[in-house]
């Protein structure tokens, strides 16, 4: 047992200082005493591991059941690919977006990639001659800027340090180009949804830059190990 002279309480402790005013305590060490702690109650409940496969059994006997009806019944489309697209879709949701521990920008980031390559599969091989393209030329370039607008808003919105998305705000912002490069070959005919997402893109990164000049500078040597 220790004393505090300024409070006055009597302390069960083997710390040197009061954990009230951080005055060094008067009393001698008493080695047969165990200081208690409380139990650690994590604020997530553990995922099973049989919870992840059987989300991924079910997914994969749906996808295989939807094949072979399609093939059962062929009448010269894969019509399966689009309820399998979805399957697939729902799946990455849950997996990567519900049960994963990865931040939440990384889980935007891959989800907005597996739902631009989704539609433009979908676009391809469903969509009639003379209406395709929309995937590319629309969804693509879009989806990409609210994949931007929606991680800033995270950032600015929940006071996240910037540096733990800044990784993800370069490789968007280098996805940005890819619709750019597209319509330099006229692959994307459309071209003010792909001018629009790059923009986007660099009024962030100059912001960014803007207010945090060295500390973005520390970060990417940080990262690339410069």
């Amino acid at each position: 047992m220790k004393y505090c002279d300024k409070c006055h309480v009597d302390v069960l402790t083997n710390q040197k200082y009061c954990p009230l005013c951080h005055q060094v305590l008067q009393g001698e060490h008493d080695d047969t005493w165990i200081e208690p702690y409380p139990k650690f109650i994590p604020l997530r409940r553990e995922i099973l591991p049989l919870t992840k496969k059987i989300i991924l059994f079910i997914t994969i006997v749906a996808i295989v059941t939807l094949l072979v009806i399609n093939l059962t019944v062929w009448e010269g489309k894969l019509w399966s690919l689009i309820p399998i697209g979805s399957i697939l879709y729902v799946f990455m949701i849950v997996r990567y977006g519900v049960l994963s521990r990865q931040n939440i920008a990384f889980k935007l980031a891959l989800l907005t990639t597996v739902l631009i390559l989704l539609l433009n599969m979908i676009d391809q091989q469903f969509t009639e001659d003379g209406y395709k393209g929309w995937a590319i030329n629309y969804v693509t370039p879009l989806a990409l800027l609210s994949c931007n607008v929606a991680i800033s808003a995270i950032i600015w919105i929940r006071r996240i340090d910037f540096r733990d998305y800044i990784f993800y705000l370069l490789a968007i912002m280098v996805f940005s180009l890819v619709p750019i490069i597209l319509c330099l070959f006229n692959i994307i005919t459309v071209a003010w949804p792909s001018i629009a997402a790059l923009g986007l893109a660099i009024f962030i990164l100059l912001i960014i830059v803007f207010f945090f000049p060295k500390s973005i500078k520390d970060e990417i040597k940080k990262r690339f190990h410069l």
